[in-house]
């Protein structure tokens, strides 16, 4: 520990940290960093060694964009669907090594399938019962975000150092949008790839350039008419009109007292979506409180320690905090917002949606604009009861007044996680939307009242499906309803209320002298429910948490430090791509050419993604392991097995590669043979003759979505170097973390050099470093030509992975050790 050590006593016990007030004594600007920057800092100056200490503050206080910092990681979260090619890999590479940080694995897979689950619940199983610093949180308990929000998250992290208890912020990685959402109770979460991930099992930081951040400042309060709904869409409309990528958003503002942490989620994981790093809220009354109420604590030590690092939210956050950009959003002027769902999502006002109708046709039973299915789903949005609490208000209000909903109108509600209809029972509410004739059903089972349907059918009627729900592609399809709308709850109960669209909400009566103003209710009111909740379901909830139900119970495997591999699994299989060496230098001798590509191939052309097409060339490997066309499954769930995955790199059928023009997919020529083939065919021959493969193309190579296959995919092919015009950063990266090179033309291009793939090519140098420039030889009908590239082996990190063969091999050189 360096010279920032201090110390407070708490509870007749004595804590160690480092003291930012101490830090901040170097430069005032310090201390006007923004929270996440702040948290950041500390993370950064604790873990320094004492000459890296002026450096890093440097960076903090120029805020210097184009210097690295790290992200110093505690906690690993991730979903089963990512944890089991991560814990394949990792145990490929690592034998029997435990994780060196903490590990949460989630089993949120909603699949019922047992058998297609059995393999990887038996894998995760005998991991997190045979390896130190990972836990297995079976299934049926719920999903990731909810268990890490209300279960997992910590807040703060300590560590044994020279006999001394130092404390620090809790920070979180994860694979996906939602470990971002953990960024709402004030803890650090970024989203990262399985590759990084895997990294940082091994006990490494992750590199990253210092963000710029983006303060949004939230004012006011929600106008009549309003729900938070609409306030994630406005966010939404601000977010497409200002860059976020790569930033840091910070939430603060008087407003934000009106933000409920459960809604504070949902704009954290917005922000990701959207390739934010994080959407950030600092600490404040409310989260001590959200933490005590779940977890049954005194989260007093928490409080007093952010207190002290000047990390809990101030009232005057503006005159000691600045952002390089800030956005107002100013609750007040929030408007009621419905979304029509047509071949695009097009938001409208609702107080113009009436001028939007355009038919008025009459049935016997029901006419154009009438609504005659209202669903509130609730299956994503398990964290957010203020939504809920708003609507059962309208329903209270509506039964109070003696209003019902017409018959024709089919009523529903679906719930994934039964903790929100507890909630609204202890609070008495639920009654009313049951009263209001809303059904508990699921998504399956919902269907239209026949007469209705008849009815539709009979006048050609555009009648209107009206929903709360994220699972929009599954309303689009119903065939009765030609005009789908998305509302808050609370719009969707006052507008069954009346029955059809055909009116402004906002100022016309829903039934007799009853006006929206007259049902609607205030901030106040649902904040006096909020603060009502009875967390307790939470103890009852977690209570059992690790101990899983009777089917998870019941898996068996084999105790022992060696996982026993099944070589006819279609799901899990070891991953070889993993091969220890120490180069100082390259010296790739009469490489062949796999495929020349244009610009703009994304990892998704280079890994598929989605159901497995029959007669594809990972079908037709299941097919000859006995498996049927309905049970080839998604790429997604094998990423486990490499021995099905590798039949599918490169086989998009819309690859063009110039090798083989003008035929299209994925095959290569050989030119030794004159025969076209399959690039997985090609690859194999290759390899059994141990020649080296190089792959050449445009711009932008490995453009779209992090996909570790997109990389190790092409490892296991044999590609050795990819020489482009320019690849994807984090394609890049990833590459490199694997042991490919990547090159990039400096004046060049494949047109400019002419060539047709039956090239041989070297590559030879007397040593690696940072940025050099790089000779190869393109060797064709007994003449060669030089040709200089530039390495994109950008930092000495990167130059140090490449020559152990991959992030792996070079972390696993000491752990092994």
């Amino acid at each position: 520990m360096n010279r920032f050590l201090n110390s407070f006593d708490f509870n007749q016990k004595k804590y160690y940290y480092c003291d930012l007030k101490k830090v901040f004594e170097y430069s005032s600007k310090l201390k006007k960093l923004p929270y996440s920057l702040k948290i950041l800092l500390e993370a950064n100056i604790r873990n320094a060694d004492e000459n890296d200490i002026e450096k890093i503050i440097n960076t903090f206080v120029n805020r210097n964009h184009l210097k690295q910092i790290k992200f110093y990681s505690n906690r690993i979260i991730m979903n089963e669907f990512n944890a089991v090619p991560a814990l394949v890999d990792f145990i490929s590479a690592s034998k029997n090594l435990s994780p060196k940080i903490m590990i949460d694995v989630v089993v949120d897979n909603k699949d019922s399938n047992e058998q297609k689950n059995k393999e990887r619940y038996t894998f995760l199983k005998y991991y997190g019962n045979t390896f130190e610093n990972i836990s297995i949180i079976p299934p049926n308990i719920n999903n990731l975000n909810q268990v890490n929000l209300e279960y997992l998250s910590t807040m703060l992290s300590m560590k044994m150092t020279e006999e001394k208890v130092v404390i620090f912020p809790e920070a979180i990685l994860g694979t996906d949008f939602h470990s971002s959402q953990l960024n709402s109770l004030g803890v650090l979460s970024l989203n990262v790839g399985r590759l990084e991930i895997q990294s940082v099992m091994l006990g490494s930081s992750i590199s990253f350039e210092l963000p710029k951040t983006i303060g949004i400042k939230i004012t006011g309060s929600l106008a009549q008419g309003t729900s938070f709904n609409d306030v994630l869409i406005s966010l939404k409309n601000i977010i497409k009109n200002n860059n976020i990528n790569g930033k840091i958003v910070e939430f603060y503002g008087r407003g934000l007292k009106n933000i409920s942490l459960e809604d504070r989620t949902v704009l954290s994981k917005l922000i990701s979506q959207y390739k934010g790093v994080c959407g950030y809220f600092p600490i404040d009354d409310n989260t001590i409180f959200f933490i005590e109420q779940t977890r049954g604590v005194n989260a007093s030590l928490i409080k007093t320690y952010y207190e002290k690092q000047m990390l809990y939210l101030s009232k005057d956050i503006e005159q000691y905090t600045e952002y390089e950009e800030q956005i107002e959003l100013d609750l007040s002027k929030v408007m009621p917002i419905g979304i029509a769902l047509k071949t695009l999502e097009e938001e409208f006002l609702v107080k113009e949606i009436a001028n939007k109708l355009k038919t008025f046709k009459k049935g016997k039973f029901v006419k154009d604009n009438d609504i005659v299915l209202a669903l509130i789903d609730i299956c994503k949005n398990t964290t957010n009861p203020s939504l809920l609490i708003q609507a059962c208000l309208i329903a209270k209000k509506a039964c109070d007044l003696g209003i019902r909903i017409n018959k024709n109108i089919a009523r529903f509600i679906t719930f994934d996680s039964l903790v929100q209809k507890q909630f609204l029972e202890k609070l008495d509410l639920f009654k009313y939307l049951e009263q209001l004739g809303f059904i508990i059903k699921e998504k399956k089972d919902i269907s239209l009242n026949e007469t209705v349907s008849l009815d539709i059918d009979k006048y050609n009627l555009n009648v209107s499906y009206i929903a709360f729900s994220n699972d929009i592609e599954e309303i689009k399809k119903n065939r009765f309803t030609k005009s789908k709308w998305l509302f808050s709850p609370a719009l969707l109960v006052a507008y069954c209320l009346k029955g059809n669209l055909d009116f402004d909400i906002t100022k016309e009566s829903i039934t007799q002298d009853i006006f929206l103003s007259n049902i609607w209710p205030s901030m106040n009111e649902v904040n006096e429910y909020l603060e009502k909740l009875d967390y307790s379901v939470y103890k009852d909830l977690y209570k059992d948490i690790f101990i899983g139900n009777n089917y998870w119970q019941e898996l068996v495997y084999e105790k022992d430090k060696t996982f026993d591999w099944d070589t006819n699994s279609t799901y899990l299989y070891k991953t070889d791509i993993f091969n220890k060496k120490n180069i100082e230098y390259i010296d790739i001798k009469n490489a062949r050419i796999l495929a020349l590509f244009d610009d703009n191939i994304s990892s998704e052309d280079i890994s598929a993604k989605g159901r497995i097409p029959s007669y594809s060339p990972t079908a037709l490997f299941l097919q000859s392991k006995g498996l049927r066309p309905d049970e080839f499954d998604t790429f997604e769930n094998r990423y486990a097995n490499s021995n099905v995955i590798i039949k599918s790199i490169l086989s998009n059928s819309k690859l063009k590669n110039k090798m083989v023009s003008p035929k299209e997919g994925g095959y290569t020529k050989d030119f030794q043979s004159s025969e076209i083939m399959p690039i997985y065919d090609f690859s194999l021959k290759m390899k059994e003759n141990k020649i080296p493969l190089v792959l050449f193309a445009g711009s932008r190579f490995g453009i779209g979505e992090i996909n570790d296959w997109a990389v190790k995919g092409l490892k296991l092919l044999g590609v050795e170097v990819i020489i482009a015009k320019s690849f994807s950063k984090e394609y890049k990266k990833d590459l490199i973390r694997v042991g490919i090179l990547p090159l990039e033309f400096i004046d060049d291009d494949i047109d400019s050099l002419k060539l047709k793939g039956d090239e041989l090519i070297n590559i030879k140098t007397n040593r690696l470093k940072v940025n050099d420039k790089i000779d190869i030889e393109i060797f064709k009908n007994n003449q060669s030509k030089v040709l200089t590239l530039q390495s994109r082996l950008d930092t000495s990190i990167e130059v140090e992975y490449y020559k152990y063969g991959g992030v792996l091999e070079y972390l696993l050189k000491d752990n092994l050790n």
